[in-house]
């Protein structure tokens, strides 16, 4: 197993133990596991569009098109 799937295993515990938490307080576990797949897909949109911003902002190499560029 890889550290990264190590490291994974946590996940599903830890939003159980949200849910447990959550319903302990009185809401719904229905409505708790709703919230949980509304935040993760909002929250891999916002992930999605800063790794798009960050490619975009100056990981490009300059074009060499100027006119002794050529000129050897």
């Amino acid at each position: 197993m890889t550290n990264n799937e190590n490291i994974l295993k946590d996940v599903r515990p830890r939003l159980l133990s949200i849910v447990e938490e959550l319903v302990a307080k009185g809401a719904e576990k229905s409505a708790v596991i709703y919230m949980i797949e509304k935040e993760s897909t909002q929250l891999r949109e916002v992930i999605d569009s800063m790794s798009r911003t960050d490619d975009d902002s100056g990981s490009e190499e300059p074009s060499n098109d100027w006119p002794a560029a050529g000129a050897s």
